[in-house]
Parts: C-alpha cells; structure tokens; sequence
C-alpha cells in the first residue's frame, strides 16, 4: 500500500506538535497497524501556514499526486492539521473518495467506513473551525479593547513616535510617546507640503534634488509620502477632527464623546488594515474604529486638517489623460523591481512616456543603474510578438514553457532496478529449493533478507518516480492549455484600446524583464 503522511505547524501557534513529531507518530502508528503493507512513504509539510485555506504549496502538490491516483491511504495526526474549515475539509474528503484513498487522523481515532464515523469526522472538523473563528474573535476584541483605552495594539510605531512600556494597575501595556527628532523631520514633511502647494509626485522629485531622504537612507516614493502625511496619530485630538473622522462614517468611540476631544493628547485607530494570505489589505475608513490615545500629539489639529484638505479636494477621479502603455504593471528591471512609467510634456502639447526603475530613483545609480526607455519602443516588440503568434499560434511554445520539476528521477531506469532486484530474489530462491539442506542455505538466507530491504527501497524510488513522472506531464499539459488560452486573448488585439491592450497584457505575461539591452518575456 502507498502511504502519504500530511502535516502542519500552525501560522497563530508556537503550541502545536511540531511537524517532525506528526511524522513519527503517523509512522508508527500505520507500521504497527498495517504491518507488511507499507510499500511506500511519502511525506508532505507546510510549516507557517493556517489551516483556514488551502493556500499551502505542499498541501496542493499532495493533492495532485491523489488525482494521479498514486496514494492508498492519506494519515494525518489530527484532523485540524488538514483543514479548519469544513468546505475545505468536504472538498478534500470528497476528492480522497472519489479516487479511494483511505483516509486515517490518528488523535481522533475514528472509523471513516461507517456513517457515524463520518458524522464525527464532520463535527470534529467544525469544532475545529469554530475554535480558530473563536480565537480571532478573541484576538480582535483584545486589541480593540486595548485600542479603546489609548494603547498601542502593535506594530512598527508611526514615524515621529517610539514604543513605550508602561504599567497599569499592576499590568504592563505598550504606548507610544514623541520622538523629538522624528517629530520634527514629520513636521518639516507637513510644511514642505503646504508651501509649495505641490503634488505628492512633486515632493517626491523635490525631496530627491534635495537631498532629503527616509530615515533609512532611501529617497522618499508618493505611498510613503502620503502614509506619513495622512498619519493620524500625531494630531491633536480636537472636536474638528472627531468631525472630519466622523464624517468618514467611521466607527466613533462611544467611550470617548465628543466633548472629550480638548487636544491634549493623539488619535489611536484600530482597523485600518487587515491581514489576509499573509498581505496587509486597507479597510475602508467605515471599519475603523476611533478613539482617543494615551500619548502626546506634536501636530497642530489645523495643519493637519489643511493637509487632509488637500487630498479631499484631489479625490476625484477622472479619465486617464494619457493612454496606458501596454506593459504597465508587468514590466520589470533586472533588478527585480516593477518599472514605473514617468511622462514628459513636449513643447507641442504631446507627451512621451517612459518606464524607468524605482530603486534607482530612489535609491541611486550605486543600487540600480538601469536607465529610462521609451514606453512605445518596448510596447511595439511585445504587439510584434502578439501578432506573430496571431498569425503562427505554434510560435507561442517559445515562449510558453512547461515548468520542470527539480531532479526528476529517471522512470524507467527506477523501474528497471526494481525489476532487477526481483529477478535476483527469484533466483536465490530457487537456489534455496535446491540447496534447502545445505550450508549454503543460510547465506542465500541472508542474502535473501538483504535484498528484500533493497527491493522495499528501490520500490519507494520507482514509486517517487512515477509522481514526479505525472506532475511533469500535468505541467506540460497545463503548458498547453495556457498556450490555447493566450492564442485566443491576443487575437484581434488591435481592436482594443490602450486599457484593454494592458490588461490582456497583464493576464497572458507571466515575467517580463528589461536588463538594458534585451527583453525577457515568459507567457
């Protein structure tokens, strides 16, 4: 029997088995239970994933070695090491029937040939998502709580701020309090904005002809500009500002009226962000909650309330003035970092776009030195190619490439030693038949057992063997499939305009590089 052995150590807790004591007790466990059926072993890990999705890499190459139908029996310790959520966990149940393996979660112990060992499954599976919902429940009311008494919830405290450990009623919280230096560099920041009466892109090209730059030494980019300038934790809580918050439609601390708002001391807002596959997402401003800190502001409520301003009037969005070039988005520096696109207006009221390398602009020629290139000049190779394949779809596999898994064992070579070991196991044992009452016959015995161990591991890398056979073929297949469906985006693409051309641009390339001279495209 073909054994696959599944386990996970929890992104939320340092708590759960470690996956190295999953494995051994899942070993154990199916050795003692199916002894002499163990053909084969294969062991499958996600270290730092939830098990809310299955969002995990080996949990999906596991998968599809199931649907190759190379597993008997999947053996997890628990169940919640598999899935905590109950559509995920019947999704995954369903396939491992569908192709009849066996499933086993040791902690639980239960029979899954019966209907009332099914129902338990499922209601183990439910207690185990209610039990991970319950926790963040109680995560987020805890630092909502402690958002509501003025804390500090967590993170990298705001520019112009440093942590403060204080101890309340016997219990010790973080805060925040004022950083003379940083608070002057924020200060300087607001100013610099409301003189110059400039656009955040404005700032950023004058704060690099300056000189000026973050605390770590990098130039300054328009997201970190307007993070900083929209921070409202070094404002002076003010009635004015309750106003502009609740304006927002944000959630107002009923804890904190109003009235109570006298400017002596910040903002603290809990759910700006939330973290979601490991990214932060911003909340809209109606899931923030706003109360009033423990600690000092340092901004006066009316300078920051005219930077505000500003960004309310600049809100509305309009039409894009100049067309979108094709390869916005997707193209690349060798470097790594994504190429913004900068526009020149020209004496005759056109304008000539350019990609260029935001490292570079931020952080010099020493880090990056990657020059502009004019936006038409790249978008025309890439529309050459889009039509070459338009009129050749086989010219597609150029540039389509299955991906290859890392040492391959060879198949047939596996398989080969396989059956040479057994040919060799047949010939002692007709050996012995014949020698059964001589000497001899307890070294062909021994040789016997020896090769027995070999023939069990030569059987687990034919077996290897075979899966990774499988997962290369599903790849080129795969390959195949986006090749048809790339051939059928980019045909009439010049009947599109400029929004359209990117984003089928965005949908058929997977990497495109621009080292300078030549350009990289994987589709």
């Amino acid at each position: 029997m073909r054994f696959f052995s599944y386990g996970r150590k929890s992104v939320f807790s340092d708590k759960s088995d470690s996956i190295d004591n999953q494995f051994r007790m899942n070993r154990e466990y199916c050795e003692s239970k199916f002894s002499g059926q163990v053909d084969s072993w294969q062991q499958f890990s996600d270290e730092d994933f939830t098990g809310a999705n299955t969002s995990r890499p080996d949990l999906q190459r596991m998968l599809s070695f199931i649907k190759g139908g190379f597993c008997d029996v999947l053996v997890v310790y628990q169940l919640d090491r598999l899935s905590r959520d109950v559509r995920d966990f019947a999704n995954i149940y369903a396939l491992l029937e569908e192709h009849g393996v066996m499933f086993i979660s040791i902690k639980e112990n239960i029979d899954t040939t019966t209907p009332i060992g099914r129902a338990m499954m499922y209601v183990t599976v439910v207690f185990a998502q209610m039990e991970r919902e319950t926790i963040a429940a109680r995560v987020t009311d805890n630092m909502l709580g402690l958002a509501k008494k003025g804390y500090w919830t967590g993170g990298n405290p705001p520019v112009g701020y440093v942590r403060k450990h204080i101890v309340v009623n016997g219990k010790k919280h973080c805060s925040i309090e004022v950083d003379p230096d940083g608070a002057r560099y924020v200060t300087q920041i607001f100013d610099t904005f409301l003189a110059y009466n400039c656009s955040l892109q404005g700032m950023e090209t004058r704060f690099k002809n300056q000189g000026i730059r973050t605390q770590s030494g990098k130039f300054f980019s328009t997201t970190q500009l307007h993070k900083m300038l929209t921070m409202p934790y070094c404002v002076e809580a003010t009635p004015e500002v309750y106003d502009f918050y609740a304006a927002k439609g944000c959630i107002m601390d009923p804890g904190s009226p109003r009235e109570m708002w006298d400017g002596s001391v910040g903002v603290i807002i809990y759910g700006r962000s939330t973290e979601k596959n490991k990214k932060h997402q911003a909340q809209p401003p109606e899931k923030w909650t706003v109360c009033l800190g423990k600690h000092k502001p340092f901004m006066p409520a009316e300078k920051w309330l005219a930077v505000q301003s500003r960004f309310t009037q600049n809100k509305c969005i309009k039409d894009a003035k100049w067309p979108v070039p094709l390869l916005k988005g997707v193209l690349r520096c060798k470097c790594g970092n994504l190429m913004q696109v900068s526009r020149k207006k020209k004496v005759d009221g056109t304008c000539s776009s350019w990609y260029y390398c935001r490292k570079r602009m931020r952080q010099g020629v020493d880090a990056c030195d990657m020059g502009q290139i004019k936006c038409d000049l790249l978008d025309e190779k890439v529309l050459e190619l889009f039509r070459g394949i338009t009129a050749d779809p086989a010219l597609i596999q150029k540039f389509v490439k299955a991906e290859a898994p890392a040492d391959v064992p060879d198949l047939k070579a596996a398989q080969a030693r396989v059956s040479a070991c057994e040919r060799k196991i047949g010939r002692l044992a007709a050996s012995l038949a014949l020698a059964e009452d001589s000497a001899a016959s307890k070294y062909i015995i021994a040789e016997m057992e020896r090769l027995d161990v070999e023939l069990g591991a030569l059987k687990r890398e034919a077996s290897l063997a075979e899966m990774e056979s499988h997962r290369a073929a599903a790849s080129a297949k795969d390959a195949k499939a986006t090749a048809a469906e790339i051939a059928k985006l980019i045909h009439g693409l010049d009947g599109f305009d400029d929004k359209e051309k990117n984003a089928i641009a965005r949908a058929v390339i997977q990497e495109c590089t621009w080292d300078g001279e030549r350009l990289f495209i994987k589709l």
